[in-house]
């Protein structure tokens, strides 16, 4: 792989025609880790745009390189800060798949978003991480008095299934008055 090579397939990357981008995306998972550093260098190119930088993060998901782990962090604040729609889901998506306690501290921010689609793909993604942390962190939606959070928490602790999800679930359920998130106990056994 040249640095020319890895310019080009960037270039390639973040092109609206979908065959161009997704033999750019195949071809950097198949460089494997030597393409890691032309794609945290690509998420520093504002040129390059939203859509180029989360599939870069959707990539960098691929391959669960510790070493791009500051770079995702980088992008997730930066899509944060700049309330970034397009970039935000791809950063979370790359966080999910590290252990990491920066990676879970990012994931787990994200639960006090104001925007309801992040904090709801940031349940489901910490709900298929699974685990007592997890759980922890999100049934602190549950005492939200958005519903859609409250709806998001639920949804997300009902796909953990543990022990410790369902007597969470119950105590909510008992207080819950919303039948919107009221719904949501209906679809379980």
């Amino acid at each position: 792989m040249t640095p020319d090579d890895a310019r080009a397939q960037l270039d390639r990357l973040a092109t609206d025609e979908p065959v161009i981008y997704q033999d750019a995306w195949r071809w950097f998972v198949a460089q494997g880790p030597a393409a890691a550093p032309t794609l945290v260098g690509g998420l520093e190119e504002r040129a390059l745009g939203s859509v180029c930088h989360w599939r870069i993060l959707l990539i960098l998901r691929e391959l669960r390189l510790p070493s791009t782990l500051p770079a995702i962090l980088r992008a997730f604040r930066a899509a944060v800060a700049r309330e970034n729609v397009i970039v935000l889901p791809g950063a979370l998506e790359a966080l999910a798949v590290f252990d990491d306690d920066d990676a879970w501290a990012a994931l787990t921010s994200a639960l006090d978003l104001g925007d309801p689609h992040a904090v709801s793909h940031a349940a489901v993604l910490l709900a298929h991480k699974g685990g007592a942390r997890a759980e922890q962190a999100i049934a602190r939606l549950l005492v939200r008095p958005e519903m859609r959070w409250r709806q998001a928490g639920v949804a997300a602790l009902l796909r953990i299934d543990s022990e410790t999800a369902r007597a969470t679930l119950a105590r909510h359920r008992a207080s819950e008055t919303d039948p919107d998130v009221l719904k949501l106990f209906e679809r379980t056994p």
